[in-house]
């Protein structure tokens, strides 16, 4: 199992440049929109959401500037297995919240813990 980034979420858009970058001297990847239907379906929020990964190191950052309201809904953590797909069934069978999202590029799976972590699986 590897790590492959931690996200969590910011209200300020200012943040990346006076904080991450600036602070903690992290270098600007990309940035994306995650459209509100996936937000939706996976977050339970029903707007679009500006996405910006960062990077220092071996540590990545997914970075959701969702404002006060959601802050703490996308925070997770995202790890790559082997074998993803009997992570999923084995937390299906045990009663895990599950989300499943079927794509044409490949599927998103995530899987909540009883305490609410979320834990996005992709395959190593």
């Amino acid at each position: 199992m590897n790590l492959e980034h931690v996200a969590i979420s910011i209200i300020s858009v200012d943040e990346i440049v006076n904080f991450y970058q600036n602070i903690l001297g992290m270098k600007h990847l990309r940035d994306f929109i995650l459209n509100k239907n996936l937000a939706f379906d996976i977050f339970g929020i029903n707007t679009d959401i500006p996405v910006y990964l960062l990077n220092k190191g071996n540590v990545t950052i997914e970075i959701f500037v969702v404002g006060q309201a959601s802050c703490e809904k996308v925070n997770h953590i995202c790890f790559s297995m082997k074998d993803r797909e009997m992570i999923y069934q084995k937390a299906l069978e045990k009663k895990y919240e599950c989300i499943k999202i079927e794509r044409d590029s490949s599927d998103l799976i995530f899987i909540k813990d009883k305490s609410g972590n979320i834990f996005e699986i992709k395959e190593k």
